[in-house]
Parts: structure tokens; C-alpha cells; sequence
């Protein structure tokens, strides 16, 4: 970064982008679960009342398994290759006029970006509180921005 001036992005900015991401990306799975003929699988969710464990195992896990895994491809796809091609941008934080930056001026790639997604992933499935970091560290950096060298800033 040497140079070069930037301004750390807002964590409530992050966490708003982050929002409007993953209901794109919620959106996009549902599109695609549709798209490969499982979509009547949803409305066995949406008719579930509770109880017999029986239609969860038949009828919903099927449905949220392939759901989660259209889930994880999509989210190597967005976060992973297309927020490093575009700059460090998915479209939260185009929307917010945030990126994200290497702290050593180096490209952000790929296989940075695929490795900072799944930290996240990982991060925010097993406990919520520790995406949280981002609050009090000096740079505003999460856990994954830690680990691969990256910080988010205003464009």
C-alpha cells in the first residue's frame, strides 16, 4: 500500500453489503434449485409444521442439501472468482462504493479470494461472534481479511 491513500470502509457499511449480497445470493441458489428440477422441494419446507422427523428426513433434508451445496458453488463463484476479477467488488459493496484491497498493494487473485470466502463460510457458521472482530481490530478487519492480508476500503 505504499503511496497509496485509502479510507477503511464502515464495518455497518460491511455488514450491509454482506446482507445484500447474500440475498442475491440466496435468490440466485432458489433460481438455480428450480432451474435443475428440485424446486417442489421447497414447498414441502414451507408445508412443514413440525414434528415427525420422518418428512424432515424424506421430504426436507434432501431439498436443503442440494440448497447448501448450490449455496457453496455459487459463493466460490461470486466471492471467490468474481469479486478478484472485479477489482475487489461484489455487488453489496458496489453499492456501498466499498472494495477490498491487499494490505501489500498486491493483486487481490483468486485463490485469495476463493480462501478469504471460505474462511468467512467457516467463520460465520461456527460462530457468529468472531466476524465480529472486525469491529475492534485497527484496520476493521475480520478474521478472513486477517488471514489473507486484505482490508476493506471506500472507493
Amino acid at each position: 500500500m505504499e503511496g497509496i491513500q485509502y479510507t477503511i470502509a464502515n464495518p455497518w457499511k460491511r455488514v450491509l453489503a454482506y446482507f445484500v449480497d447474500s440475498m442475491f445470493m440466496s435468490i440466485m441458489a432458489i433460481i438455480l434449485l428450480f432451474a435443475i428440477g428440485e424446486g417442489d422441494g421447497l414447498a414441502s419446507i414451507a408445508e412443514y409444521s413440525g414434528g415427525d422427523i420422518d418428512i424432515i428426513l424424506e421430504k426436507i433434508m434432501p431439498t436443503v442439501q442440494i440448497l447448501t451445496g448450490l449455496q457453496l458453488v455459487l459463493g466460490i463463484l461470486y466471492y471467490g472468482v468474481f469479486q478478484s476479477l472485479s477489482n475487489g467488488g461484489t455487488l453489496g459493496k458496489k453499492l456501498l462504493h466499498i472494495r477490498i484491497v491487499c494490505i501489500d498493494g498486491s493483486e487481490f487473485s483468486i485463490p485469495s479470494s476463493i480462501l478469504r470466502y471460505i474462511v468467512n463460510t467457516i467463520t460465520m457458521q461456527l460462530c457468529f461472534l468472531l466476524a465480529v472482530v472486525l469491529f475492534f481490530t485497527t484496520y476493521r478487519q475480520a478474521l478472513h481479511d486477517l488471514l489473507v492480508k486484505t482490508i476493506v476500503v471506500d472507493e
